[in-house]
């Protein structure tokens, strides 16, 4: 903290320290809520989306039809129109339409896919791209494929898609228990030290309702 006139943690610091501890906390939850993985030995982590449904799917919980294998080699701005498309076309009829319909992905299949979309995929779309505006189309707006919204997941793993109703997957957290904790504790009454130590403390998962009206790419 050093020295000055306020040798007490100022309470509009205080906020600014959750506020900064907690987007970082954000950060690793929105990873494991896809990549988490127990059985990895990392600590702070629960199993994520994409192990829960890939054990899904080997357990044939998913249809055959909607599990959708990765391209070899990866997905390029010159295969992700055609990737997204075998997901959409994987989406059981029952699904397609409905309102909290999403496909999933990854950062880096977002970026492909506004590259291919300014006029770098070979998907008719000519040299410059949507409406005629190469790779100034994009305006961190919405997109969609062949009618079906996109959401985009940061802590997705880079080439998998998954696509699902958002009332479909769930992210739950305990709040009422002796778990849940967020203290900024000034050191200076405990030990004389200069010190800030931050505690926060939760718990909480992710999963899936029905796994047949999920779509797997993997």
């Amino acid at each position: 903290m050093g020295y000055g006139l306020g040798q007490t943690l100022p309470p509009k610091f205080s906020d600014f320290l959750i506020a900064h501890v907690a987007s970082k906390v954000a950060q690793n939850t929105e990873f494991c809520i896809w990549q988490g993985d127990t059985a990895a030995g990392t600590n702070n982590s629960f199993d994520g989306f994409e192990k829960l449904i890939a054990a899904a799917a080997t357990a044939g919980d998913i249809p055959a039809g909607q599990q959708v294998a990765a391209v070899a080699g990866g997905l390029t701005s010159a295969n992700i129109i055609d990737e997204l498309s075998k997901v959409v076309d994987a989406i059981p009829a029952a699904l397609y339409g409905k309102e909290d319909l999403f496909v999933y992905i990854g950062q880096e299949a977002a970026k492909l896919y506004v590259q291919a979309l300014g006029g770098f995929g070979a998907n008719g779309l000519g040299a410059n791209g949507v409406a005629n505006m190469g790779t100034q189309w994009w305006n961190n707006g919405s997109l969609t494929i062949n009618g079906v919204k996109i959401f985009v997941c940061p802590g997705m793993s880079a080439n998998k898609m998954y696509a699902a109703e958002r009332s479909n997957l769930y992210f739950g957290t305990g709040l009422l228990n002796s778990t849940q904790e967020v203290r900024v504790l000034d050191m200076g009454d405990l030990d004389a030290s200069n010190n800030v130590r931050m505690v926060m403390r939760f718990t909480s998962g992710v999963q899936f309702g029905i796994a047949s009206d999920l779509v797997e790419y993997a």
